[in-house]
């Protein structure tokens, strides 16, 4: 295990930033179930507020996370989303009032699994030299997997298929894996570099927003939420190990598996409203 002072406050950060995320989403979730309820026109004005306190929190994630990607690698960042859906989910519990039931105990249990085995069998150091990085495989790779996507969302939305939300809520994985790896590239000290990567993070985080609400559109958030979710993990850390010299071990890999099948489990017997 490569555990460094560096890596350990990664860490910490990362988890804060997807807790600042997640229970940002449930306190705007709460804003708008104020609103809904239309014989309290006094309170909109404390509905506007909590809305704009739980966007302020989702806003923090973008620099905490960023943060957090210059003293971690991207296999020890990117996972932490999964807890961050715990939280979710835990707020929604207790201050939204949903309800619970065995998968959705089940599911925790398997993203907190993961996630630990996926943390504890690191073998990956926090620094990340320039010679590292291998930009155009990470041009290519990323380029053919935004085409293929943006191509089969083209037919399916031609076609009318009902596929669509499930294929938009992978392609708003995408571009938050993109912006997750963009973060740690710009830990990479050559300020060119980290320039460009910068613009490309805010270009990624505009992308994720907005096909994530335009999956809300077409489909349920149970539905959404899974497949953004994985995709956002699997293929964050996929690109850390193409493009930046990162590497899994066998039980990491087998954590990543525990992981995705909970976040499955988890979102997929959950009420839409609380992602939504």
């Amino acid at each position: 295990m490569a555990y460094t002072v560096e890596i350990i406050i990664g860490l910490i950060l990362g988890i804060l930033a997807y807790l600042s995320l997640y229970l940002g989403k449930g306190i705007q979730k709460l804003a708008i179930e104020g609103y809904k309820d239309r014989g309290k026109h006094s309170g909109k004005g404390k509905n506007m507020g909590i809305w704009i306190f739980g966007t302020i929190l989702t806003s923090l994630f973008l620099f905490i996370q960023w943060i957090a990607l210059f003293f971690a690698p991207i296999n020890l960042i990117a996972p932490i989303e999964g807890l961050g859906l715990i939280i979710l989910f835990i707020f929604s519990y207790y201050v939204l009032k949903e309800s619970i039931s065995k998968p959705h105990i089940y599911g925790i249990i398997f993203i907190i699994i993961g996630t630990i085995q996926i943390t504890f069998f690191n073998e990956n150091p926090s620094t990340i030299p320039i010679s590292a990085l291998n930009f155009e495989l990470l041009i290519v790779f990323s380029l053919i997997i935004i085409i293929v996507e943006i191509i089969v969302f083209i037919l399916s939305k031609y076609y009318k298929l009902s596929v669509i939300g499930f294929i938009s809520g992978i392609m708003a994985g995408t571009f938050m894996a993109l912006q997750t790896v963009s973060k740690r590239i710009t830990a990479i000290p050559n300020s060119l570099i980290s320039t460009i990567f910068v613009l490309i993070t805010f270009i990624m985080a505009i992308l994720t927003l907005f096909m994530t609400q335009y999956a809300f559109t077409k489909t349920n958030a149970n539905i959404v939420v899974p497949c953004s979710t994985s995709s956002s993990i699997i293929l964050a850390i996929l690109i850390g190990v193409i493009s930046l010299n990162e590497y899994l071990v066998i039980n990491q890999i087998i954590g990543i598996i525990i992981l995705v099948g909970g976040i499955i489990v988890l979102t997929r017997f959950q009420t839409s409203s609380i992602m939504e």
